[in-house]
């Protein structure tokens, strides 16, 4: 946060004050009790209504806040509290001491060199025409906002973060095989059961509702155990897509035959949201 408190003040400090209230409003999101965050988001906002709205907020957190009260008197026109600004007084670094100039009459009249303006402009590396200031920690390529993923030692870009988790995945080619020959065969019996024996039943519904996730984490954790326990990427919405299909499969050919109606069909959708919910947890 520290961190980030500094990029968006260096921004201000650059002018560039949209790509410093976006980094501004990120801070006070995370973390709303940021007094730092509301002073600078007061500083940059364009709006006046934004201003007194940061300013009145950081207020609240610091009722003793200088820079607070003297913006709040700043926008209502009012002159600045003496204790307000004699506060930010002190707050200044302190000036350098004079010393005797030692400089030359030749270079005192020389024409001072001119000082190359500071730039602070990049673009996000997956979207160019957003300005941002933030870098990937790990590429240290440049990433805006939506692109940034916070981790505990900074901001990574998806790409990078993509990477550091494949080395979670161990599962091999074989596996996703073996995963769609015992999920899908399960799942099959499962939809005949259900369509079989309880479809238009007065239980049905209460089958759905309690028995849903103990059938669909039992699918996830035979066919977790058939892979050797081995993870990967796709390996639960694999497992997700079969217990779809071996419901869905029986479940059509009663329709065709007209012996399923809708409320049935809205049961067996209910059963494989909450059962495949609970498969695809147990393959992660």
């Amino acid at each position: 946060m520290r961190a980030l408190l500094a990029q968006a003040e260096r921004n201000a400090n650059y002018g560039k004050n949209a790509a410093a209230e976006m980094m501004y409003r990120q801070i006070v999101d995370e973390a709303p009790e940021a007094e730092e965050g509301w002073l600078g988001l007061a500083r940059v906002a364009g709006d006046a209504g934004q201003k007194r709205a940061a300013y009145e907020r950081a207020l609240e957190l610091a009722p003793e806040s200088p820079a607070a009260v003297a913006g709040l008197a700043v926008l209502d026109g009012r002159p600045v509290p003496p204790e307000a600004a004699a506060a930010l007084a002190a707050l200044e670094p302190p000036a350098e001491e004079t010393r005797p100039s030692t400089v030359s009459v030749a270079e005192e009249t020389a024409p001072a060199a001119p000082v190359e303006e500071a730039t602070y402009t990049l673009t996000c590396y997956r979207h160019p025409e957003r300005l941002t200031s933030l870098r990937c920690y790990n590429c240290n390529r440049p990433i805006c906002i939506s692109c940034a993923r916070k981790t505990p030692v900074g901001y990574i870009c998806p790409e990078c973060q993509r990477q550091a988790e494949d080395a979670f995945y161990n599962s091999r080619p074989l596996d996703y095989l073996i995963a769609a020959l015992v999920s899908l065969p399960i799942s099959l019996l499962v939809g005949y059961l259900l369509i079989r024996f309880f479809v238009g039943s007065f239980f049905f519904f209460l089958i759905v509702f309690f028995v849903s996730g103990a059938v669909g984490g039992f699918i996830g954790r035979i066919t977790k155990r058939a892979i050797g326990g081995r993870r990967g990427r796709y390996l639960p919405g694999l497992v997700v897509a079969m217990m779809v299909l071996g419901v869905t499969l029986p479940a059509v050919l009663l329709l065709l035959l007209g012996g399923m109606n809708l409320f049935a069909m809205l049961g067996l959708g209910i059963f494989l949201f909450v059962a495949g919910g609970a498969a695809y947890w147990q393959m992660r």
